[in-house]
Parts: C-alpha cells; structure tokens; sequence
C-alpha cells in the first residue's frame, strides 16, 4: 500500500513492547490514525528512536492500516511544534489532555475534520501563548473548543430556546438542559424528561466561554460524557483546577 504524507498532532500514546508505541494521531487530511511506532521508545540495530510526545506536532509519513488489521505503521515523524508554553503550568497541560481526549473518544478513525483539526490546533497554540490571567484564559478557550467539536460531530446543543415546545428562553430565566433532549428544556417540559440539570440564568446570558468558564465547562462536559456514552479521565483533575464558579449577580 503506498505511504501517505500528513500533518498531525500526538493525542494519544500506548506502549507496545519494549521499543515500540502505538500512537493515535489527529491528522489534517485524515483525521484520526492509529499506527506502530516502531522503535519509537528506544532504537535497535536497524532504525533510530523516532521520539514521541504527547500534544506535539509533526509531519508524518505512515503506510495505513491493511483491511480489518487496525493499526497502520508509522514510517517517518518530523517534530515540527511543542508547544511548551502549555507544559509551564497545570491547568493549561490537562486542558490541552482533556481537548485531546475528547478528539480520542469523540471522532471516528479516517473520517476527515479539517475544521476541527484547526480548532485543536489553535487551541494549543492559544495555551502555549497566554499573557495575564491564564486560567481565565485557558478555561475560555477549552469551552469554545468543546463547542467546536460539539458542532463538527453533530452534537450542537440548543442553548437559545426549549427544543421541546420552541419557546425561547427570558433574559435572566435558569432552564433545564437535557443532552439526549439535544438542549435546553423551558420549566414546562422538562417535566417530562428524566436525564436533564438546571442551569443559571446568569450563564446562558453571557457569551460562550465568559462569565463563568468553570460553569460553561461543566455544562458541555455532561454533554459530552452523555454523547460518549461515559465520562472522560483528565475531566475530574481540570476541574479541580479551573476557577471558582461565580456567583449569580
């Protein structure tokens, strides 16, 4: 099968035996790869350790997987960003882990998504650069990247009105959410929905990702899990980072 050439950011990394990795990959052309690393956590006789790492960028050469055998076989990686910014503190390392888990989890292996790939790699290079207060900035951005996945997989919630009864929602007003709804629920109709969360009125009227980023993350999260059909690893530790919820006002 003939070697394709690709961009690609690491999202996940699993040790296969002594020398080598199998490596998931989101890629510009291709979306989701997994492959062998051959001789990528240390060289042998015949090949050179490729070096791998979470959350950096490269140019890859790889033969793709042969039908029904799952993995392909990384033939070429050129490092060409780290971005180590995001290594520099905490917060900003587990949102780019979350952003890459939920690209693992969420999308499927060789179904292309330019537009998310952009919005990945937009996001790290935003964590790896932030000037002044970075956990604002680094929540802000996390939500809007959740929605921009939430948007590129078809799972776009409603945030402007019931889905039920199309009523909109009143400046101010909590409502419900419910994920398999596929939004927000006005105070009559989610009396007929068994799997839903009230959100804040304060919330749904600030712009996306602002105001409360700690509260818009925890709100596309549930969705997210409930899409995925369970919860995420790196979700229990950001949280436990992010900033305080603010208060209603």
């Amino acid at each position: 099968m003939a070697v394709r050439t690709d961009r690609g950011i690491v999202i996940r990394l699993t040790e296969f035996s002594e020398t080598s990795q199998i490596v998931s990959l989101f890629t510009a052309d291709a979306g989701q790869v997994r492959l062998i690393a051959k001789g990528s956590r240390r060289g042998t006789k015949t090949r050179v350790a490729i070096g791998l790492d979470l959350l950096e960028l490269g140019e890859l050469s790889y033969a793709p997987a042969r039908q029904h055998a799952g993995l392909g076989t990384l033939a070429e990686w050129v490092q060409r960003g780290t971005f180590p910014g995001l290594r520099r503190e905490m917060l900003r390392l587990y949102c780019g882990l979350y952003a890459a888990e939920l690209v693992g989890v969420l999308t499927e292996q060789d179904d292309p998504h330019a537009s998310l790939y952009d919005a990945l790699l937009a996001l790290l290079g935003e964590l790896d650069d932030f000037e002044g207060n970075s956990q604002e900035h680094a929540a802000g951005a996390l939500v809007r990247f959740q929605m921009e996945l939430l948007i590129a997989i078809g799972y776009q919630p409603n945030l402007r009105n019931c889905v039920t009864c199309g009523r909109p929602r009143p400046p101010r007003a909590a409502a419900y959410f419910g994920s398999a709804a596929g939004g927000l629920l006005c105070r009559d109709c989610q009396t007929a929905q068994t799997e839903k969360r009230k959100v804040r009125g304060n919330l749904l009227d600030a712009k996306l990702g602002t105001g409360d980023a700690r509260g818009w993350f925890e709100l596309l999260d549930y969705h997210l899990s409930h899409v995925a059909g369970r919860g995420f690893r790196t979700a229990g530790r950001l949280k436990q980072m992010l900033p305080p919820r603010r208060r209603a006002t």
